[in-house]
């Protein structure tokens, strides 16, 4: 693979590369987008690692040549899919806007949309259809909006969680089942779903029905310290939901006991 023969095909809020019939992004420039605090190297090693991203599949290594033709530097090529786990396990408003805007792109690729600047303009006819198909598209999605906006909010956070591949915190999941974050960490504790420090076990990670990512925050005295935050996928929302009805649920036993009367003895 030479990054040398790599040309931009979109230009927004990051540049997405063209190489063969790949759409890649630059590690080092969605570092820079995501405003992350840590140095690439260690960012970008440590983010492959933990997310066992597949080298040659998912991403790809490419030596560079450095302007000052010095050592040569190794560059980090990313797939649109693997851009956007990455993205979205930062957890930040930065992430959820770039993992958007990738999606849009992808969209756009598949769609056979994404096309050269020096393309659409050899084809007037082209961007006019492209102009209404965009319209038609933006038409759709704010109509579908409005509708979600009408749901109630139980609704709209599931509907949300269930549409998407993004996680949901035990907050949101407490609101969608009704209850309170605290009530509901006890009952996950009880279920032996969640460890005692509301991590969960491992074959509810492997089940996909959890996500655990690191969030950053700071003390009193300003220092920042890390620590895992867990979060519930939609297939785990809607696992957690059937088990919490069926267990707060009144039994019929229960429902019954008010009729019962006593029989006078002969």
């Amino acid at each position: 693979m030479n990054a040398d023969t790599f040309r931009v095909v979109e230009s927004g809020l990051l540049p997405v590369y063209a190489s063969d019939d790949r759409r890649l992004v630059s590690a080092r420039e969605l570092h820079a987008a995501l405003e992350i605090g840590w140095q690439f190297s260690d960012w970008i090693q440590d983010r492959i690692a933990k997310y066992g991203f597949v080298e040659g599949q998912e991403f790809f290594r490419v030596s560079c040549k450095t302007p000052a033709g010095g050592r040569p530097r190794i560059e980090y090529w990313l797939t649109l899919d693997c851009a956007k786990e990455i993205a979205m396990v930062e957890n930040n408003e930065r992430g959820r806007r770039i993992r958007r805007y990738l999606i849009e792109v992808e969209k756009r690729y598949r769609s056979g949309l994404a096309l050269s600047a020096e393309q659409m303009l050899a084809d007037p006819d082209f961007l006019v259809e492209l102009a209404i198909r965009y319209r038609d598209e933006r038409n759709a999605r704010l109509a579908a909006e409005a509708k979600v906006a009408e749901l109630t909010p139980k609704a709209e956070f599931h509907d949300r969680v269930a549409a998407s591949n993004d996680a949901i915190s035990i907050r949101e999941a407490a609101k969608v089942l009704g209850t309170g974050q605290n009530r509901l960490f006890a009952w996950l504790r009880g279920q032996r779903i969640l460890m005692h420090d509301n991590q969960p076990y491992q074959e509810y990670l492997d089940a996909g029905y959890f996500r655990v990512i690191e969030q950053t925050w700071e003390d009193r005295h300003g220092q920042p310290h890390i620590s895992p935050k867990t979060l519930v996928t939609a297939k785990g929302l809607t696992w957690i939901q059937k088990r919490w009805d069926a267990d707060n649920r009144p039994s019929d036993t229960a429902s019954r006991r008010p009729q019962l009367s006593v029989v006078p003895s002969h």
